[in-house]
């Protein structure tokens, strides 16, 4: 869909089917102008979808999230692109040390890059912090360039130094714990849906690592 700048892109997800829907809304906000809004429309308040962008790296605007009840008793929610948002860029150029930043609350994944079939991110993890351990659909690589812990590869529980690489197909268990302040590379393989991140994000909630 061609897109305007200041004019809402709208898309009704109860069209769209459940495996697709989640790669389709997250496609469509990555292609909005800076400062432009997408419109889902579902039958339940989609507010759940400010925290999986949010998690994978999109340039939400959180604070400018709302939602309307419709007249049909359908709900629509209104994601907001953030103002500054570079726009989309074929080539990126970037370095652990430009994109460094941690959370006092919980592991941050900062998406540096995002195509149709992969995401690319820079994984920043506080001494003591981790990622729940899950079975995604993706594959993963994930090579640490400092920090030390350990991880949940498959049913094997390994220790990680600088220098180690994790390369895990969908369907294993994985999971990083830090032991020391941690930051690495972390590539997944299709893309994310909602179910992927559904484990991590509710085990965040009750602090909660397996």
């Amino acid at each position: 869909m061609e897109t305007k700048q200041g004019i809402p892109v709208i898309i009704d997800a109860r069209t769209v089917p459940p495996s697709e829907r989640h790669g389709k809304i997250f496609g469509l906000f990555m292609s909005l102008k800076p400062g432009q809004e997408l419109h889902v429309k579902v039958d339940h308040d989609p507010i759940h979808l400010v925290e999986h962008m949010n998690h994978a790296g999109l340039p939400i605007d959180i604070s400018a999230y709302r939602t309307q009840m419709d007249k049909d008793g359908t709900f629509t929610g209104i994601f907001r692109k953030l103002q500054n948002a570079p726009g989309k860029d074929r080539v990126k150029v970037t370095s652990v040390n430009e994109e460094r930043a941690y959370l006092d609350g919980r592991f941050n994944p900062v998406g540096i890059y995002a195509a149709d079939n992969y995401k690319v991110i820079i994984t920043y993890i506080r001494a003591g912090q981790f990622i729940p351990v899950h079975s995604p659909s993706t594959d993963l690589i994930f090579a640490v360039f400092t920090g030390t812990g350990t991880a949940f590869a498959g049913e094997k529980e390994v220790p990680l130094i600088p220098g180690s690489i994790l390369i895990i197909p969908g369907g294993e268990k994985r999971g990083i714990k830090a032991k020391t302040d941690m930051e690495a590379l972390h590539v997944v393989s299709p893309v994310p849906d909602e179910s992927d991140h559904r484990d991590v994000i509710g085990k965040l909630l009750k602090n909660r690592y397996i």
